[in-house]
């Protein structure tokens, strides 16, 4: 059986068109993808990288025995007489040439090493922290701009009904049935939806170029779907017993480490170092040659106004460490209990607005519209029901805007959590 031309002409643009959503399907920007290419490529990451790396390579010298120091000299050597200034003449004259190391206590190094590892820690959780910021704002921006688009979406499809609403008024007033005054509030009521459109449009632009900044051209890209607010890596009440293993606290407790070591190193000076040298010395052809051992001890005798006032210094740095410390932890509990209570709220909010306010809104507009343009009712009725349509959508788009920012924060408090 031989097929006609436009069937095969249905064919073809039922092909071209199913490639073409695959295509666009995977050309989409989900939000976890925003995230990772954020993470790749935040220069603030990047720079956090690199001191871990510092931190690394300091982690390799740290605590060992410093480099020993050459010993050349002449000891003796006569400046006055017939003998002056001759290196072979006086017995006692010696060209000498040496080694001389330098001996800190274990202590001491095993503290220095300590140290440096305390650094690298550091630096590994300012880069957590620096990447938990960067995939939450990047988050948030990608939120924005779906919240935006959807409502935008919805208007716009408002939108065709509303000059409908208006396209009947004229035609009533066309046929003597309607008033002029209608008309012209139907138009009104087309020109104030479309400038919402307006106004929606601008914050999906504003929000599209807020994701640029972390994804770069990929912002231009179509979205995919809102993931579910509802979902978080753990409890709420996890996370409020957890402050010390959210990015924001975790610098703190490195900086803690940091301080006690530091302190530890700043007693450990109290007890004296040790050094030896060995050196031989040549003296003229008439006189054997010598060699020379000697040990070389400090002594910490002036603590009280040496050794103590560093540690005093040392251990009120710590004092203030602590402290800031307890203050960011309450700082960031409260913040976390109005995000939890924040994201509890907006989500009852928002399952009212899908399954009771839009729902009766949608169905009171088209009831309405309905039956004016059946003679039954006044427009005023209809035009009031699209407008509280409106308002519920535009409300609804903030409402989802704001549960997505307290939902990205509470996601991106702990580093695991980065891809979960």
């Amino acid at each position: 059986m031989r097929w006609s031309s436009r069937v095969w002409i249905h064919l073809l643009l039922l092909l071209i068109s199913s490639s073409l959503a695959f295509g666009a399907d995977d050309s989409t920007l989900s939000l976890e993808s925003a995230v990772e290419q954020a993470l790749q490529r935040a220069p603030q990451v990047d720079a956090k990288s690199a001191s871990i790396e510092a931190a690394q390579a300091l982690t390799v010298s740290a605590g060992r025995l410093p480099d020993a120091q050459l010993v050349v000299g002449i000891d003796n050597l006569p400046v006055t007489g017939p003998d002056a200034y001759s290196t072979t003449a006086d017995f006692m004259t010696m060209r000498k040439i040496g080694l001389m190391q330098q001996f800190p206590r274990g202590e001491k190094r095993r503290l220095q090493r300590e140290r440096a590892q305390d650094q690298l820690d550091l630096a590994n959780a300012e880069t957590v922290e620096t990447r938990l910021d960067v995939a939450r704002e990047s988050a948030q921006a990608w939120i924005r701009r779906a919240s935006a688009e959807i409502a935008l979406s919805d208007l716009r499809v408002l939108e065709s009904e509303v000059e409908l609403s208006a396209t009947a008024a004229r035609a009533s007033v066309a046929s003597g049935r309607g008033s002029s005054a209608e008309a012209l509030a139907a138009e009104a009521a087309v020109a104030r939806l479309k400038n919402r459109v307006l106004q929606m449009q601008s914050e999906s632009r504003q929000a599209q170029a807020e994701l640029a900044r972390w994804v770069g051209d990929a912002a231009t890209r179509p979205l995919a779907p809102l993931p579910s607010f509802d979902d978080l890596p753990v409890s709420p009440e996890a996370f409020l017993t957890t402050p010390h293993l959210h990015g924001t606290i975790l610098p703190y407790e490195a900086r803690l480490a940091e301080a006690r070591t530091d302190v530890a190193l700043a007693r450990a000076e109290r007890r004296p170092d040790w050094s030896t040298e060995l050196s031989y010395a040549k003296r003229g052809p008439a006189f054997s040659d010598m060699v020379s051992l000697q040990f070389t001890v400090g002594l910490p005798l002036f603590a009280r106004t040496r050794q103590n006032p560093v540690i005093a210094a040392r251990t009120a740095d710590l004092k203030r460490i602590e402290a800031e410390r307890d203050t960011e932890i309450r700082m960031h509990t409260a913040e976390l209990q109005q995000m939890v209570l924040e994201w509890e709220q907006l989500g009852e909010q928002l399952k009212q607005y899908q399954t009771e306010l839009l729902p009766l809104a949608r169905e009171r507009s088209r009831v309405s519209l309905a039956a004016y343009r059946a003679g039954r009712s006044d427009l005023r009725l209809s035009l009031e029901a699209f407008e509280d349509e409106v308002n519920l959508l535009v409300d609804r788009a903030a409402l989802q805007n704001q549960r997505g920012r307290a939902w990205a924060f509470l996601r991106y408090l702990q580093a695991q959590h980065l891809h979960s």
